[in-house]
Parts: C-alpha cells; structure tokens; sequence
C-alpha cells in the first residue's frame, strides 16, 4: 500500500486531526488583533483553520468568518467550538490547491494562511486559489516557519556534519512539504499576483537561553529590528497583478544582445 503523503494527502490530514494545532493561545490573540487594523465587520477566511481558535476569535471581534479547512473532522471541532462560546462562523471544506468554489471568488476582504503554506503539495497552484478569493483591495496574511532564522543557522553551525533521519517518528515532528525563507516567499507571492505590503516582527529565539521565560521580551524585540531572521515570517499581502513575464523575457532579450 502506498503511505506517502502526496499520494494520500486528505486521508492524513485527516487523521492527523486528533493532534492540537493552535496550541499557542497568546499567539491567536496576536493573529486575531491583526483584523483590527485593517478594519470593523470584515469578511473573513481563515485557511486551515484546525480546529477553530483564530476563527471563533475573528468572529467574537464582530467580523464575517469562514472557516476553511481540508479536514472534515477539524471543521466538526471549529463549529463545536464556535457553538460553545457563542461565536457565529461559516464553515467549508476547501482544498486550496484546487480552483476555488464560485461563490468564494473575489469575497473576501480579509484572509488569513496561517501555517499553512508549508504543507502544500503546490504552493503557486494555492497562492493564485488565495488571490482569486481576495477583494481587489483585500489583505493576506501569511504565517510561516522561517528556514533563515537566526535559531536553524545555530544548528546548521553546531551540528553542520548531522544528517537526520525523517523515516523515524521521532525526528519528523511535522508533515511540511515546503520551507521559505523571506526572499524566496516574496518572490513565490509577485508570481502569483500578491506584493508583501508588512512584514510583522514575531520572535527571534536566542540559542540556550530562548528556554527561560525572562528571554521571551528580548526575543521580540530583536525580531522588531531583525524581522528577517526571525523564527517565523508573518507578513501582510495585497493583491496586485503578477509578475510581467513577457517584460522580463524582453529584459533578458535585451541584456543579452
């Protein structure tokens, strides 16, 4: 029998539904405040949206939320959750990487891809799904693990000779398919018609000491002035048109002469 993720990949998604994903709560609040600055009663998507806390938060600010996963069973968990603290949300069964439901097109003012990105199978495929379900003056936010932070060039540095060994449960941790670091996520979104507006600091943990509490207030302010080493992006995105790929072969054509 075929195991693999890309060939069995709403089965284990599935399954992996019994595995808290939005255990950091102090986190979803800091998501959740993003809504605050672009404005009140917003038409809301949350992608991947586990099982249901930044959505339920979204919905108790007084903003339209849907709730999109590809898990039936996180969906389930979302609106359980939403019932509980009397939040009203939509849900919907979405895999992004297919072309969006008509009825989702061009909907939504506000949409949030958080930790999300890293496990798709074809990340340009999702980014022009995310686009198209955008209002023209719509915002974006990504959330996403950081291959150049300041924390993996530790590692690479004090373990440069180690080779891990992801066929064993314990080393995988994960099911990401994908890693970015900023350049490499700015250039994937320009591809599919998304410009970087802000890039939010997050963390930047300090090798050794990012286990003690007290190091936490030094880890974000650091981010504040070195946002791209941090531990993860968090960015904001507007819509825009995509790379002009006629323009650029031109260019070549140009310089090449």
């Amino acid at each position: 029998m075929d195991k693999s993720l890309l060939s069995n990949y709403e089965r284990y998604y599935e399954s992996a539904s019994i595995i808290p994903q939005q255990r950091d709560k102090e986190e979803v609040a800091r998501f959740a405040g993003i809504a605050e600055s672009i404005g009140e009663g917003l038409e809301v998507l949350d992608i991947g949206c586990a099982e249901g806390l930044l959505s339920v938060a979204l919905a108790l600010k007084g903003h339209r939320v849907t709730a999109a996963d590809i898990s039936r069973s996180f969906l389930e968990q979302a609106e359980e959750l939403a019932r509980h603290r009397d939040a009203g949300i939509s849900t919907v069964l979405l895999d992004v990487e297919s072309d969006p439901p008509k009825e989702l097109v061009n909907s939504f003012d506000l949409i949030y891809f958080m930790d999300v990105i890293e496990h798709l199978r074809c990340p340009a495929r999702g980014l022009v799904a995310l686009r198209a379900m955008l209002k023209e003056s719509g915002t974006l936010v990504i959330h996403t693990p950081n291959l150049c932070s300041l924390g993996q060039a530790y590692r690479y540095v004090k373990f440069r000779n180690r080779r891990e060994n992801y066929f064993e449960p314990e080393n995988l941790g994960d099911l990401h398919l994908q890693g970015y670091d900023y350049q490499t996520l700015e250039k994937a979104l320009n591809f599919a018609g998304l410009q970087i507006r802000d890039v939010i600091p997050t963390n930047i943990s300090l090798p050794i000491v990012y286990r003690f509490r007290w190091s936490r207030p030094i880890s974000r302010s650091m981010s504040r002035f070195f946002p791209f080493v941090s531990d993860t992006l968090l960015v904001t995105c507007k819509k825009v048109l995509p790379v002009d790929l006629d323009k650029q072969i031109a260019h070549w054509k140009k310089t090449r002469a």
